[in-house]
């Protein structure tokens, strides 16, 4: 919950000069980014997941020895 207010507060303050004049657009991106790096883990899980086992997946995704 403090997460959203706080993107609430981001949001809607008032620019105070100290800011560079693209920071809205470089924090824009980031989120972006964030959004496509989750999307693209979502995938990779779902593949992943496709087709067999969860109980199988869990133990290829094991660490096995001094990996």
């Amino acid at each position: 919950m403090r997460f959203l207010q706080r993107l609430n507060d981001e949001q809607h303050r008032p620019a105070t000069g100290d800011d560079g004049p693209d920071l809205g657009e470089q924090l824009q991106q980031f989120r972006s980014d964030g959004d496509s790096l989750l999307a693209a883990g979502d995938a990779a899980i779902r593949r992943a997941l496709a087709g067999s086992n969860s109980e199988a997946f869990l133990r290829a995704g094991r660490q096995q020895g001094g990996e």
